[in-house]
Parts: C-alpha cells; sequence; structure tokens
C-alpha cells in the first residue's frame, strides 16, 4: 500500500469517526425541530436594465400565506416565516415575473436578497416570453450561467469553492482535485476574466500565480456573494482583453434588519463572516478566514506547510435615492515553507534542491459609485487598485537563494458605464476604461538542464518599466424590435501603451424564440488578450509582442422543459491567431502561433424545486495550436474531448441532506518518451512528438452529506464531503528518471484519493 493511500485513509478515518461523534453529541442534546420558529426576509426589486426601484412589486413566499409589497424605494421585509428553504416570486406590471427557488429562512436572522426584473414585450401572435427560475441579460444570449450562493454551498465536491463548481459547467475541464483553476473550451486558465463588483482581480486563487493551472482554493468566501454570472464564450463588448470567458462575481449588500453572525471550519481553514445595517442608510458585510493546511501537515509530519489567510468586506452606503456607494475590497495571504527533496520541472536528477520558501499576496480595494441619471437611465463609476505579488527562494542548506524571484503587479483603474433606455424594446450602454499599469520582475537562476539534455544558461532578470496604460471604449445596443427577437450589437477599441496597439473588437448576438420556451441563439465576436507582464519581463526582445486574438462563433438551442428544468445545446468554434509561445530552452517568445477550439454541449438543468435539484452535462470538443505556419498541428495542454458531469441533491427529511456528483473526462495529452541517448556518459530521455499521448481518462465520485440542527437561539449545519467515493487513481502527470545504467522509471503523479473534508457552519 503507498504512503499516500496510508495517509489519506488516516485523514479519512480520523474526520469521519469526528463528524460521526459530533453528530451523534449534537443530536442527543439539540432542540427539537419546530415550524414554529422563524426568521425574516428582505430586499430590494429593481429594473435590470435602468435600475430603478420598483414600487409596489409584489413578493410572495410560494406555499405560503407570506408575502409583502415593496415600497417607494423597491424595499420589502416578509417577517415570521418559518424555517426552512422556500421560492420567492417576484411579479411586477409590465416585467417578466421571476421565481428565486433557493431562499434559505434561517432562525432569527434576517436573509437579505436583491432581485432584478426583466421588462417584458407585449404579446404578439400568442408568444410571451416569460422569466419564471430561469433569467439571463438579454445581452447575453448564449454560454451563459448564473449560480447562487446557495447552488455553490451545497455542491458535492467542491468544498464550498465557487470555481470547484464551476468545474462542473458545461464547456469547463478540471486540472484535478488539487487545482481550482477554470479551463473553458480548450483555453489556458489565464485567458479567463474575473471580477468582484465590477473590480477586475489578478489572482481569485490561493497558491496559484499568473500563468499556472494550478491553486487551491478561491479567496472569497461563498457566502458573500450574490449571484455568480459565468460567460464562457460570446461575451458583450463591456469586457475585454480576454479570450476565453468573463466570471463576473457580485457580492451582496449586508442586510438592514439586523445583524447576522456565520462561523464556519471545516479541514482545509476557519473563517467568520458578519453582516448588518451600519448607521441609517448603510449595511456592511465582512469575511475573514485561516487556512489550517499547516497545521495538518504538521500532525501528519508532512514536509511542507502551507498557510493562507483571506479578508473580504463591502460597505454599501445611500446618499440619496439616486446615489448609492459601495465600498469593496479584499486582501489575502499565502506562505509555504518546506525542508526536504524539492526538485524544478527542468532539473536533472543531480540538480536538488531541498529549501523552499514562497510568500504570495495580494490584494483589491475600490468604490463603485451608481447615479440614477432619470428614470429610463443611469450611471456606474468604478475606481479601484487591484495588484498581486510573490517571492521565492529556492536552494540548499547553506545556499537558500541559489534561483529566486521577486515580483510585483498592480493596476489602477477608473471606470464609466452608462445605460440608456430610449424605449421599452431598445436601450444604449456606453462605457470608457482607463488602467494604469505597473510592475517589477526581478528573478535569477543557475544554469540548468532540461531532462533530454538541453543546456538551459544561468539567468538574471530585472525588468523595471515605466508605468503604462490601457484605455478602451466601447458601445452597444439591445433592440428587440418584435417579441421573438432581441439583437445586440456592439464594439470595443482598446489601446495599450506599451505596445503602441490599438485594437477594435466587434460582438454580435441575437436571439429569436419561435415559442415562448424555445429559443435559437447565437453569438459572434472578435477578441483580444495584450501580453501579459510576465511574459513580457523575461526577455528584452519581448517587448515586440503583440495581442493574441480570438472570434468565437456561436449558436444554441433553449427549451424550457418545464418550469424548473432548462435543456441547451450548443455548438461553438474558435479561431486564434497571433497565440504567444516559446520553446524550452529559451526566454524569447513569439506572436506565431495559431489555432483553433471547437466543440457541442448538451446540458439539463433542474432548479431546486420539490426537494430536488440536479444537472446533466456532455461536452464534446477538440483544442489544437501550431507553434508556427509550417511546424506541425498538435493537441493543446487542455485539450479533453469528452467531458461528462452528473449532479443531483435532494432533501431527505429532519434536516438532512444528500447530494451526489460523478465526473468522466479524457485524460490530458501529454509528450511520451520514447528511449534513451548518452551524452558524455550520462544517459536522457528521448520525447516522442509532442502531446501525442493521451494520460489515463479521469473519473470520480463525489458524495456530500448535511445535517442542519436548529437550537432555541442559533442553527448549526455539519457536514461531510467525501471526494472520490470509491478511491480512483487519477493520473494527472508523469515524471522519468534514468539513472546511471541506463533504466527509465516512470512516476506517475497522482489525483487526490478519497478524501473527506469535515465542515460545521454555525449561525447566529
Amino acid at each position: 500500500m503507498s504512503d499516500r493511500t496510508i495517509f489519506m485513509q488516516k485523514i479519512f478515518q480520523q474526520n469521519l469517526i469526528y463528524i460521526l461523534s459530533l453528530i451523534i453529541i449534537v443530536t442527543s442534546v439539540h432542540s427539537a425541530y419546530s415550524e414554529e420558529k422563524s426568521g425574516s426576509v428582505s430586499g430590494e426589486v429593481r429594473d435590470a436594465v435602468t435600475k430603478q426601484p420598483l414600487p409596489s412589486a409584489n413578493v410572495a413566499v410560494v406555499g405560503t400565506a407570506s408575502g409583502a409589497s415593496t415600497n417607494e424605494k423597491g424595499y420589502f421585509v416578509i417577517k415570521n416565516i418559518p424555517i426552512g428553504v422556500y421560492q420567492l416570486k417576484v411579479s411586477y406590471i409590465g416585467y417578466n415575473t421571476f421565481i428565486n427557488d433557493d431562499v434559505q429562512v434561517v432562525l432569527n436572522r434576517n436573509t437579505s436578497i436583491q432581485i432584478e426584473l426583466v421588462p417584458s414585450q407585449v404579446e404578439v401572435d400568442e408568444v410571451v416570453v416569460t422569466g419564471g427560475y430561469f433569467q439571463k441579460p438579454t445581452e447575453s444570449t448564449v454560454s451563459y450561467r448564473t449560480l447562487s450562493s446557495q447552488e455553490i454551498r451545497r455542491s458535492p465536491g467542491s468544498a464550498e469553492d465557487i470555481f470547484r463548481v464551476m468545474q462542473s459547467l458545461p464547456g469547463v475541464a478540471t486540472a484535478g482535485g488539487k487545482s481550482a483553476q477554470l479551463i473553458v473550451r480548450g483555453g489556458s486558465p489565464d485567458e479567463n476574466l474575473t471580477l468582484l463588483d465590477n473590480i477586475e482581480i489578478y489572482n481569485p486563487i490561493h497558491f496559484a500565480r499568473t500563468g499556472e493551472s494550478m491553486g487551491i482554493i478561491s479567496i472569497i468566501n461563498p457566502s458573500l456573494l450574490k449571484e455568480v454570472n459565468f460567460m464562457t464564450g460570446g461575451f458583450p463588448a463591456k469586457y475585454g482583453d480576454k479570450m476565453s470567458s468573463v466570471f463576473d462575481m457580485t457580492m451582496v449588500d449586508g442586510n438592514k434588519e439586523l445583524y447576522n453572525i456565520d462561523v464556519n471550519a471545516n479541514v482545509a481553514g476557519f473563517g467568520v463572516m458578519v453582516d448588518g445595517p451600519v448607521m441609517d442608510n448603510g449595511t456592511m458585510v465582512f469575511s475573514a478566514r485561516r487556512g489550517l493546511f499547516d497545521l495538518l501537515t504538521s500532525v501528519f509530519n508532512r514536509p511542507a506547510a502551507p498557510s493562507y489567510y483571506d479578508a473580504v468586506g463591502k460597505f454599501t452606503y445611500d446618499l440619496d435615492a439616486n446615489n448609492r456607494l459601495s465600498f469593496v475590497g479584499f486582501y489575502y495571504l499565502d506562505q509555504i515553507e518546506r525542508e526536504g527533496t524539492v526538485r524544478m520541472k527542468s532539473s536533472t536528477d543531480t540538480a536538488k534542491y531541498n529549501y523552499l520558501t514562497r510568500d504570495d499576496y495580494g490584494t483589491a480595494f475600490g468604490v463603485n459609485w451608481r447615479y440614477l441619471l432619470s428614470p429610463k437611465a443611469y450611471s456606474l463609476t468604478t475606481l479601484s487598485f487591484s495588484g498581486n505579488g510573490w517571492n521565492t527562494l529556492r536552494g540548499t542548506e547553506t545556499e537558500r537563494d541559489l534561483i529566486g524571484e521577486d515580483i510585483l503587479e498592480n493596476s489602477y483603474t477608473l471606470k464609466n458605464e452608462i445605460t440608456y433606455q430610449i424605449k421599452s424594446n431598445l436601450d444604449i450602454k456606453s462605457g470608457v476604461h482607463v488602467r494604469f499599469i505597473g510592475s517589477e520582475h526581478i528573478t535569477w537562476k543557475p544554469a540548468d538542464t532540461t531532462r533530454i539534455g538541453q543546456i538551459i544558461p544561468a539567468s538574471s532578470i530585472s525588468y523595471l518599466p515605466d508605468l503604462s496604460n490601457k484605455a478602451s471604449i466601447f458601445l452597444q445596443s439591445t433592440w428587440s424590435p418584435w417579441v421573438r427577437l432581441s439583437l445586440t450589437a456592439g464594439g470595443r477599441y482598446d489601446y495599450f501603451s506599451f505596445t503602441k496597439e490599438g485594437t477594435f473588437s466587434p460582438r454580435l448576438s441575437a436571439s429569436y424564440h419561435l415559442t415562448d420556451r424555445t429559443s435559437l441563439n447565437m453569438a459572434y465576436g472578435k477578441y483580444y488578450q495584450t501580453p501579459a507582464s510576465y511574459q513580457i519581463a523575461l526577455d528584452p526582445l519581448n517587448q515586440q509582442l503583440r495581442s493574441s486574438s480570438a472570434t468565437h462563433y456561436i449558436f444554441g438551442i433553449e427549451q424550457i422543459v418545464r418550469d424548473d428544468i432548462k435543456a441547451t445545446v450548443e455548438v461553438y468554434h474558435k479561431d486564434l491567431s497571433n497565440v504567444i509561445v516559446g520553446t524550452d530552452t529559451t526566454d524569447i517568445l513569439y506572436n506565431t502561433g495559431s489555432g483553433y477550439a471547437r466543440g457541442i454541449e448538451f446540458s439539463l438543468q433542474k432548479k431546486f424545486v420539490d426537494g430536488f435539484v440536479g444537472t446533466a452535462s456532455y461536452s464534446y470538443s477538440v483544442s489544437n495550436r501550431r507553434d508556427a505556419d509550417g511546424l506541425a498541428e498538435y493537441y493543446f495542454e487542455f485539450d479533453r474531448p469528452h467531458i461528462l458531469n452528473l449532479i443531483a441533491g435532494m432533501e431527505i427529511g429532519k434536516g438532512w441532506q444528500l447530494g451526489a456528483k460523478f465526473q468522466y473526462a479524457s485524460g490530458n495529452p501529454f509528450t511520451p518518451v520514447m528511449g534513451i541517448t548518452e551524452n558524455n556518459g550520462t544517459y536522457y530521455v528521448v520525447d516522442g512528438d509532442y502531446n501525442s499521448a493521451r494520460l489515463p481518462v479521469y473519473h470520480k465520485l463525489d458524495v456530500r452529506l448535511d445535517k442542519k440542527f436548529v437550537f432555541d437561539s442559533w442553527t448549526l449545519t455539519a457536514y461531510l464531503d467525501l471526494w472520490n467515493l470509491y478511491d480512483q487513481q487519477n493520473v494527472l502527470s508523469y515524471s522519468y528518471k534514468v539513472d546511471p545504467y541506463g533504466t527509465i522509471t516512470e512516476t506517475p503523479r497522482y489525483d487526490f484519493g478519497i478524501t473527506p473534508i469535515i465542515g460545521l457552519s454555525a449561525q447566529f
């Protein structure tokens, strides 16, 4: 039995005993579950286009007699609702009815929600487009998915991490349980744009770095999120400088009624969250967490000691009925220390280092000012700072800084976007973005040899460029000439001062409703991505790099099978050009790469109604690249042709919930070893064709069990999230070593085996 298996079994056995004992103890002492125990729900109802409050909107708790109407500010409060999970139905004349399917009412707490209703069109030819459980902006016709904080929380196999939840969506591939990064439609993780309340985040994942595919857990506590809008292609003109996807997170506003306190703990970390009213017109929400990985590795006597910290907060204040300010900020710190054998990826068997320290840190903060210009228009202005940095030392006991890096990337951004609804079926959106970028890259490393015997000379880089800037302007219009058809056309212009390059990106999307439940959707768009600082810094010649580009073509069919069930089929094709490529032996990069990604996706989604929720999706895709004209085409490293995800969850009574997720995916491409060669008495491996082989297929089953305990004045939720239930040994990569006698040893690197994530959440 391997050390890995023994280690995971110890964790499983100890944590399983712990959670079962805890449940038995708590069950024996907790007060009986009573329907008389209650909580409240409050929130705002606004126009999704103009952000105007909607007074006298009807808000009803489905299946009960509870409900309320909004006041002149669009605000409502519903009190004395028995604790449980409810659907909230919101209706208003002239707007599509919307149903929030997963509203948690918790003992002695207030649940705050914000609802935006989409204006409806006049009935024509007996076709009435409705909202119901599924609602999306008219400008995003394809490749769009929204998740709530509750959907994130109970997703099996995610440990309540937002990025791991997204890895189960159509078109998204997982990099394995050891990474929370998103691989969208054959693109790399650095092609994804991440926003938090309109503030761009360089790195949203702990223990990840720009240009890497690793990273353990999101820096954002999912309880802070109102919703997450994820666009895997064809996104509108307001988004730029990324080629694959947009991950747009919106934080909740603190509730206006009373203070809520959450205390959470699992094997990964401990956290506290508080939200509530501040002054007469303000609210706040704040979360702080501390990782426990270093304590676990110490208990099990492991050589590495990773630790992390993060803090995220938001303060919202209404100056008056037309002006709202919201201040958003976060900070994170990751640290790793290791004593033992650490090998660089490119090192030979003799180039080993037994000392490593790594510190990663990042921050972002800003202010959003929403100004209701008129009943038909509003302006959103964002002023923000975002940055991250890291430093690493690697060496031996006597020389601990043989290899090192000290890197810092900062940006200062000003955005303004104006939306104007000219008529009920026509609106225009425009915006200007200006960003100033500063970076410092200092790295050094000794001479080395690749595993196939190529010499890598020693290098030292000190890249301290002057402040550069990116400026962009966009304009788009959404027009519904009749109820069956919605058209969005737009374009954006971007300029990057460092490369003195300007690009224009046209965007077009359309949705045609065959019936009130069936629509045909399409999108076309050009997308550019400027070279990153970490790429330019590698060599002075890289200052000649230009933007990579992708052209998206997407067509889809959407069918509302039942009010709570939606089926979607999408076909997409992405053409890639001017892709940045390089070699293993130099740091010089070129814009000579090209490629494509194409595929088809099937998905079926059921909302949390009648105590059951589920999704099923299957994707087939191909992602190929070519490093230069005349060179061979190859499978991109993130190409995974077949991806299947099946997820189901249900209430099983008396506060218990059960969920399961099955994942199946083709193995990633890798370059196989074909033999050995001898050079000056040293043996080296001989590689076959690049990415011409595949790892074994990846599959696993995750199961999650929740139990809620209701006491006289607080609520406790305990859960067991069990990853890889049948302990499948999924291979993530192979490493090769040649001994002095010319014998090759192949060593697989495995993903997590059976892994229990134990968690507790107390709500006061």
